[in-house]
């Protein structure tokens, strides 16, 4: 069951990634560095072409690769501004499909050329390749003794080992500040002067970083649900099961007031508690298969998956309730009976090659290892093996020291970053956004979203505005400037309007589905989806799309933490 589902996942993830080009190859740079522009294969309204880097930025004259780019024009080139270069975080998020798919607003449009690129590594940019059947062998129970640290070291280093192997020279310069020099060389192909970014999640740290190393290039950058490079192994552990529980105590005090709930008027701690000691005696079965029983590590999973973009409480509440009175979605075990077509043995996999680069999350063994979770756990008491405090075991057995090592960030950029966060977000919590913004000081504004849920912008207008004209007009937000909370999906404002009337573009419902059956390997631990998936429907900006790693009726899920 676990290899075919995670085929299934990959086999979606695959297609349209590697087997789908967006530009013919004849857009590549021209040697002075400038872009051919052609019309996208896949939207002609739209333009398609590539960069030539160094593989190697320390070694410009030695091998290169090809950067994908896509470009939206501004809509009125009498008020345009330049080029507004986008990424939607990850690790693994693929921006040629931001620029092309995910919506921005009418007046970015109009006074900005729309640019994404896939960072080297992902998607069409020398994607990392990685054998399937090693990503398979990495382990998902929790490390809590000598034997399975020693598993994880092993089948992590087999997995680096393997998608080296399989990349070829790009595997070992895929860290973040290779990066942010293939942004400011895109900055330079486009024509401007200065950078204008809006980076999401994992493409926070690419715009801190930027700031950090060209401060007299920064224009107007956003840096929207914010990391914290900051943090050593044991802090990014501890904040990120913090977030965690932040979280999962909103759940339950939502749930605790909103009458629509299904735990409504019941002790929803007492239920979830009950919950997992079934799990955990292998006394809760899936109610579309009886022969599959529920673990902890599913209910975890589940429900920080659904709170992760949008704060579906009302979902959550009525899947848990569902599953404890062991009721069947009567169609569901049909759907999951489904064959699809098996996916090549071979599949782009980033995720670990850019983590591992770009932080030490090392345990030198397993008395270190325990430490740190047995830390996290006490920081989300409700969340047993809090799956976000264990993003770092694919690390474990990373042949290298990192590339871009964690540390604080030393800015002296004059004009003003903006970080922007939700006050309870379940991926890039507000304890980094905190963090970020006391590093940077005097040269960033923090914008403070007072709801729920990973990525602001498209969320409410008032946030929206404040991004926009600082984008625009390089207006920075007042200091402590706060937006107000949109109502959960399926609840209404106390003025009887809709959550979607009240903040813009509406995020799609979640899919009906049971309690998952695990998060597998190639989950992004940051960011909550699959890495490498195109596009978040979830997420409020994002067009119609099929949520990655979900099926309606089917009795599993894709979940986990990073950004």
């Amino acid at each position: 069951m676990r290899r075919k589902l995670i085929r299934r996942l990959l086999a979606g993830v695959t297609v349209g990634v590697v087997l789908a080009p967006l530009a013919p190859s004849s857009g590549s740079a021209s040697p002075s560095g400038d872009v051919e522009w052609m019309p996208c294969e896949q939207d002609a309204g739209a333009l398609c072409g590539t960069l030539e880097v160094p593989v190697d930025w320390a070694d410009p004259d030695g091998p290169t690769i090809e950067l994908a780019l896509a470009k939206r024009p501004a809509t009125d080139p009498a008020v345009r501004r330049g080029s507004l270069l986008v990424n939607p975080g990850g690790p693994g998020g693929s921006g040629v499909d931001s620029a092309l798919w995910a919506s921005y607003g009418d007046e970015l449009r109009r006074h900005f050329d729309i640019v994404g690129f896939d960072p080297r590594g992902v998607a069409r940019s020398s994607p990392i390749m990685c054998t399937l059947d090693r990503i398979n062998d990495l382990p998902v129970e929790p490390i809590k003794t000598s034997s399975a640290f020693s598993r994880m070291v092993s089948a992590s280093r087999a997995l680096a080992d393997d998608c080296r192997a399989n990349s070829g020279p790009v595997f070992d310069h895929v860290d973040t500040i290779q990066v942010i020099q293939d942004i400011d060389a895109i900055r330079a192909a486009v024509g401007d002067t200065e950078l204008n970014f809006l980076g999401m999640s994992y493409g926070t740290l690419m715009a801190q970083q930027y700031a950090e190393m060209y401060p007299d290039r920064v224009g107007a950058i956003v840096a929207d649900s914010v990391m914290d490079h900051s943090q050593d192994a044991r802090g990014f552990a501890v904040t990120q099961a913090a977030t965690g529980q932040d979280s999962f105590n909103e759940f339950v005090a939502g749930c605790s007031r909103l009458p629509q709930c299904a735990l409504y008027g019941r002790d929803i701690r007492q239920f979830w508690q009950r919950l997992l000691d079934r799990a955990a005696r292998g006394e809760l079965p899936d109610p579309d298969d009886h022969s599959y029983k529920i673990t902890q590590r599913d209910l975890v999973n589940f429900v920080l998956g659904n709170l992760n973009y949008q704060p579906y409480w009302l979902e959550i509440a009525a899947e848990l309730e569902r599953v404890d009175a062991g009721r069947p979605w009567g169609t569901s075990a049909a759907v999951a009976r489904e064959v699809a077509d098996e996916p090549p043995t071979v599949v782009p996999f980033a995720y670990q090659a850019v983590l591992c680069q770009d932080w030490n999350l090392k345990a030198r063994d397993v008395t270190r290892w325990r430490s740190i979770l047995a830390e996290a756990q006490r920081a989300a008491p409700d969340l047993p093996d809090p799956p976000r405090a264990s993003v770092g075991a694919i690390c474990l057995g990373w042949p290298t020291s990192a590339n871009n090592p964690q540390r604080r960030i030393n800015p002296t950029n004059e004009s003003k970053l903006l970080l922007v966060n939700s006050l309870h977000d379940p991926a890039t919590g507000y304890n980094w956004a905190l963090g970020a913004a006391d590093q940077f000081g005097d040269h960033a504004e923090l914008l403070t979203y007072e709801g729920w849920g990973h990525i602001v912008y498209g969320r409410v207008s008032c946030a929206d505005e404040a991004i926009e004209t600082y984008l625009i007009d390089r207006v920075v937000p007042a200091e402590g400037t706060r937006c107000a909370a949109a109502p959960p999906p399926g609840t209404t404002s106390a003025r009887g309007r809709t959550p979607s009337q009240e903040s813009g573009p509406t995020a799609q419902p979640p899919v009906r589905c049971a309690v998952p059956r695990r998060c597998r390997p190639g989950c992004s631990e940051l960011s909550g989806r699959v890495v490498g998936s195109p596009r978040r429907a979830d997420h409020p900006r994002s067009r119609s799309a099929p949520r990655a790693g979900r099926r309606q009726g089917s009795s599993w899920m894709v979940t986990g933490p990073a950004v």
